[in-house]
């Protein structure tokens, strides 16, 4: 893995004296307690661990995680001697994870699911972000956060009562949609800026059930969108470009400008290598140059229809210039890099960059633009 911009994950072996789980990272004691989370106090001088550890407040020394964290990040603590700061005030973006259960099985996951139970990351998430206290957006994760049923309609509204600060941005497959009375539910329950981002590859359902892994999700997402949509969901619409639905991108996008309701945006996202997309790269990645006219055809329909659309994950020099308005840096700090080729690069400061998972195989290289 190359370096990334911002370091996320730090080895301390005095965390190992620390309880696994979610804590609110200060820098100095807090006035008064944290409520939602206990207290892990990080340190740069010294200060004893195994001395100072007391009721809900824990002390660990890092220099390095301390120069990393602003009072009131939220750190992962694995019970192995490690600390993840999953909830960032120095982030571009952050996110958290609610569950790593699934019902579709996409060829590119990033997050390959596990069938176990693990219904303890909704409301440690709901917690990870109440202690959090952001006047950002955060975005919520999984595996497919909707599985949960009423237990996430529970999360909005305990996020929503108690950070209502916070806006939320869901990414779900969207297929628990189809229940319209579960799309109604939800509705009912947005009261801070809530947007839910819901993938869909094809017009054709053999091509989207393809890439999904799952037989009549095509159906079933169709279904949820427009139900989504009917109810007063915010939806963005989320595309990858393949090899196996280069064809129904266009006719996608009309789709979509004809059914569906609700959306605020439709974003067009480069291939991430990394999770099953490492093991189907040979039949997925397609570069950018191969399909740079139906990028053209979707931003001049989306535009000429009033709808947002926006490139993510792509590096400027991957794209004819006249789609640069609509690349976007997207991709999150913790695993975005730039090759030592683009130091002199005078669009770096405009440029998205590349993925830290992009080597060998899945790296392509930056190009001379013209």
């Amino acid at each position: 893995m190359r370096e990334a911009i911002r370091q996320d994950v730090f080895a301390v072996p005095e965390a190992n004296l620390v309880p696994a789980g979610c804590w609110v990272l200060r820098k100095t004691l807090p006035t008064t307690p944290d409520t939602w989370l206990n207290t892990l106090l990080v340190t740069g001088n010294g200060t004893d661990a195994s001395s100072s550890n007391a009721g809900d407040i824990c002390t660990i020394h890092s220099p390095e995680l301390f120069d990393s964290i602003e009072d009131g990040d939220v750190g992962l603590v694995n019970g192995r001697g490690s600390v993840r700061v999953i909830l960032s005030r120095r982030a571009n973006h952050n996110t958290v994870l609610v569950t790593e259960r699934c019902d579709n099985r996409c060829l590119f996951c990033s997050q390959p699911p596990k069938d176990r139970n693990d219904d303890e990351l909704l409301m440690q998430a709901a917690a990870a972000i109440i202690s959090f206290a952001g006047n950002d957006v955060i975005g919520v994760s999984g595996g497919e956060p909707l599985l949960y049923g009423d237990a996430f309609l529970r999360f909005l509204e305990i996020v929503q009562t108690h950070a209502p600060e916070t806006g939320l941005h869901v990414l779900s497959n969207g297929r628990a949609f189809a229940d319209r009375y579960f799309a109604r539910a939800v509705a009912e329950r947005l009261e801070s800026p809530v947007v839910f981002g819901i993938p869909l590859y094809a017009a054709l359902a053999e091509v989207h059930d393809t890439l999904v892994g799952a037989a009549g999700a095509h159906a079933d997402t169709v279904r949820g969108l427009i139900n989504a949509g009917n109810a007063g969901i915010p939806i963005e619409l989320r595309i990858i470009p393949t090899q196996k639905n280069l064809q129904e991108l266009v006719p996608l996008l009309e789709l979509a400008l004809r059914c569906f309701s609700g959306l605020q945006q439709v974003s067009v996202m480069n291939l991430e290598p990394t999770g099953w997309a490492r093991a189907n790269w040979g039949q997925l990645y397609c570069d950018p140059s191969l399909y740079a006219d139906q990028l053209t055809s979707m931003v001049r329909q989306a535009e000429a229809a009033g709808l947002p659309i926006a490139l993510f994950n792509y590096p400027l020099c991957h794209l004819p210039d006249t789609l640069h308005p609509w690349a976007v840096q997207s991709i999150s700090d913790w695993k975005n890099y730039y090759p030592d080729t683009c130091s002199g690069c005078t669009m770096r400061p405009e440029c998205g960059g590349f993925f830290s998972s992009s080597q060998g195989q899945f790296h392509q290289s930056p190009r001379i633009i013209s």
